[in-house]
């Protein structure tokens, strides 16, 4: 029997990649993988097909640090056709609904808009990723079946129209980890009389890490055909600019490497930390012991000694 060779460690590295309207975000780790000869590799947020903008792409061991973004506000943008509603929640599905789009103020939008601020009730789309009794609900949705999803509780941070030209409406949002664009335009659109979806999207930041800093797919494959696809990637620790640093050298290093505690002076307001290394590699997440404030536990430890 043929045992499957295990892939070499990877110190890990993050691609902030500035995916275009039209590929999966699975389509992104596939040509990482492709680029990178390495198997181990994940992204941070699902963007749809429609969906453009940033999206983490982590590589090696650095993907066990995906978890760690949940905290950060995400950015959108999206335009919001009026008038139309989609089984989709937006241009990509069937239409099924059609009503005539009343003459809205921006005042009136605006009030229509408060009662998504802040923290919400929110039903995800009928073609999602949510699992029910362990399948994904858009896969029901494709056959035809009626899914009920629970609603969740979301946040959203900021919510505002920049642009109103009717029947099209342009927002920029901060929301938390779980929210669906999709689902405020759908929601939006009820509100409203008229129904909506959205017809172009796109994810600007996550926390402090921006759209605009990311590379292109046909940057990311020119670089890899020369060779130097690693010159794209940014340390996992760069991801956590906020988090404290602790260099460590020598023997608490080492302790760390091996799960072992370390004593390291408290940093007012963080219960976490990141040990990293002479070369600038994330080797564990660090946690404070509640009971020693100068007491530091690894919490998940990416290079093993």
């Amino acid at each position: 029997m043929s045992r499957r060779r295990r892939e070499p460690h990877h110190p890990g590295a993050v691609f902030l990649v500035d995916k275009p309207q039209g590929p999966t975000s699975h389509d992104i780790v596939r040509d990482i993988r492709r680029w990178t000869g390495l198997r181990r590799v994940g992204h941070g947020g699902t963007l749809d097909p429609l969906a453009s903008g940033l999206l983490p792409v982590f590589v090696g061991v650095a993907t066990r640090l995906n978890e760690y973004l949940a905290p950060y506000r995400k950015s959108y943008e999206a335009t919001l056709l009026l008038g139309q509603a989609t089984d989709t929640d937006d241009s990509e599905g069937r239409v099924i609904s059609r009503e005539a789009v009343p003459a809205l103020s921006a005042e009136e939008i605006d009030a229509a808009l408060d009662q998504f601020r802040g923290e919400i009730s929110q039903v995800p789309p009928q073609f999602s990723a949510v699992k029910r009794d362990g399948v994904a609900a858009y896969r029901s949705a494709r056959a035809g079946e009626h899914v009920e999803i629970d609603a969740r509780d979301v946040t959203v941070h900021d919510l505002r129209a920049t642009s109103i030209d009717l029947p099209h409406i342009t927002l920029s949002m901060s929301v938390s980890t779980g929210t669906y664009v999709r689902a405020i335009a759908r929601d939006l659109g009820q509100a409203l009389g008229c129904g909506a979806h959205v017809t172009e999207m796109r994810r600007s930041a996550i926390g402090p890490c921006l759209a605009s800093d990311g590379h292109t797919p046909d940057e990311l494959a020119a670089a890899a055909d020369a060779g130097d696809v690693w010159s794209l990637s940014i340390s996992p620790a760069d991801l956590f600019p906020e988090w404290p640093h602790f260099h460590l050298q020598g023997e608490q290093l080492q302790r760390v490497k091996r799960g072992q505690s370390i004593r390291h002076a408290p940093v007012d307001g963080w219960d976490t930390a990141l040990a990293i290394n002479d070369a600038n590699q994330v080797t564990a997440v660090l946690r404070r012991d509640q009971l020693s404030a100068a007491t530091w536990q690894p919490e998940k430890v990416l290079s093993a000694s």
